[in-house]
């Protein structure tokens, strides 16, 4: 009786391997995307500190960037994923 239950189950836990970890490439490449928008971030920070002294501006820009860091948004979906997988 065991055995049918495993035969039975086992296209469901294929799927459900298969999706965990299409969903952990999907976050690779969605944290990539979200740490070079992060660079660009920074680095428009630094223009108008530096060459106009814009100190509101840099800041801004400073704290855009730090919410599209692998620190913030990614780490929601790595939860998610654990989640997921256990």
């Amino acid at each position: 009786m065991m055995w049918i239950t495993k035969i039975i189950l086992f296209p469901i836990s294929l799927l459900l391997s298969i999706i965990t970890a299409f969903l952990t490439f999907l976050f690779s490449i969605g944290m990539a995307l979200l740490y070079i928008i992060m660079i660009i971030c920074v680095f428009v920070a630094f223009g108008p500190f530096f060459m106009l002294y814009n100190p509101k501006a840099a800041i801004e820009a400073l704290i855009i960037g730090f919410l599209l860091s692998p620190y913030r948004l990614p780490m929601i979906g790595a939860t998610v994923i654990a989640f997921i997988e256990f």
